[in-house]
């Protein structure tokens, strides 16, 4: 992967050096990632580092000289250098890149948010009782907005509100209530803009995915094949048992309506010819038929059973 650098008189040398380094770094590494540190403090930057020490090694560099190492590393590479912008890092890991989204994700830390931001989600602050003392509270929190008063000696908010919506700048008071609340609208940490693996780009949209729901649609796309599959035929070593409790149950009620001389049902076939002929006998003598012949209820409810083991059966390799 490693590309030529070229000297030049005007570049000082520790700059030569440092792209070098780089670029020998990118050449070995499976996963480059450009991230953004925007409005990460320094302390907090530290123990994400320590806490993804292993996993991922975090180089901050002078955004020209991580640009220089990537445009002269190869060629399926260098379109990571578009991503670079603002204040940036680079990271080098093992894992791929969703791992490593997931990784960035879980490490990210609530944060308070600074007058003038913009509302990253709606700020909403919940009716209740507060841990604030009566005083001088009671007026800060009713200038930001927030229906606040003295309720039994503790200050109480009167009403769930919500005080910006989201993507409205956040004005200083309202900043400054949150941080007194203790309310983080903000997760802050390292965010991942692209990475490379394999040849191939992954930008942070093509990163993000909603693991849970994923696994939802493939059970439900897994119970789907598989009542398919039993339904045509199709033969497998997970449907053979459900298709022949299935192609027994027919058999049986098969049996059972064209009163077919199998010896093992003969019981229920004579049961249901005794059932009609007290039908028809009551009918001549003008009696009320009933609705159904009961002899036949325990057939069916062997029947019933089956389908029940089957839809257990089911049940059981889905979860």
């Amino acid at each position: 992967m490693a590309g030529e650098v070229r000297h030049t008189a005007h570049i000082p040398e520790w700059k030569v050096k440092d792209v070098e380094e780089l670029i020998e770094k990118i050449s070995k590494s499976r996963v480059v990632g450009v991230v953004g540190v925007r409005e990460i403090p320094a302390s907090n930057l530290q123990q994400m580092r320590g806490s993804l020490r292993g996993n991922v090694e975090i180089r901050m560099v002078r955004n020209t000289i991580a640009r220089r190492a990537l445009e002269a590393s190869a060629p399926e590479i260098r379109q990571l250098a578009n991503f670079i912008e603002d204040q940036t890092a680079l990271i080098f890991s093992d894992s791929n890149p969703f791992k490593l989204n997931s990784l960035l994700e879980k490490g990210k830390q609530p944060m308070p948010i600074k007058a003038g931001s913009r509302a990253p989600k709606d700020i909403v602050v919940e009716a209740g009782e507060t841990t604030f003392s009566p005083g001088p509270m009671v007026g800060k929190l009713q200038a930001a907005g927030i229906p606040a008063a003295i309720k039994g000696g503790k200050v109480v908010i009167n009403q769930k509100i919500t005080l910006a919506k989201e993507g409205e700048i956040v004005p200083a008071k309202t900043a400054d209530i949150l941080k007194t609340m203790e309310i983080f609208p903000r997760n802050v940490g390292l965010e991942l803009r692209a990475a490379y693996e394999g040849g191939l780009i992954f930008k942070s949209k093509d990163l993000s995915i909603d693991v849970d729901s994923k696994i939802a649609e493939l059970c439900n796309a897994s119970a789907t094949a598989m009542s398919f599959a039993v339904e045509i035929g199709y033969t497998t070593s997970v449907t053979i048992g459900p298709m022949l409790q299935k192609a027994q149950t027919g058999a049986r009620a098969l049996v059972l309506e064209a009163a077919i001389p199998v010896p093992s049902m003969m019981e229920f076939i004579l049961a249901k010819a005794a059932a009609n002929a007290k039908a028809i006998d009551k009918i001549a003598r003008g009696e009320t038929a009933p609705a159904a012949a009961a002899p036949a209820a325990k057939e069916e409810k062997e029947e019933k059973k089956d389908e029940g083991d089957t839809a257990a059966g089911l049940g059981a390799l889905f979860g």
